[in-house]
């Protein structure tokens, strides 16, 4: 649902702007959306991730992995 921030009350309008870090202003509009949370072993690896330096790795060296899993797939097949 969006709202229009004029029609807005007055408690609204400050949850709204504490949540943004900023003013809201009478032209906008507000619409507020929920997401899932994640599942708890995506939370797990995120956090192997971190504690490993995996989430510092570039875009190249994430390549470089995948191509190497690969190579090694081709080298011993059926593992």
């Amino acid at each position: 649902m969006i709202q229009s921030v004029k029609n807005l009350s007055a408690d609204q309008k400050v949850a709204i702007e504490s949540l943004l870090g900023r003013p809201i202003l009478d032209g906008e509009h507000v619409s507020v959306r929920t997401i899932p949370a994640s599942p708890d072993w995506l939370d797990a690896i995120q956090k192997e991730a971190k504690v490993s330096g995996a989430d510092k790795l570039t875009m190249e060296e994430i390549d470089e992995e995948i191509a190497s899993a690969r190579r090694g797939r081709k080298q011993n097949p059926g593992k």
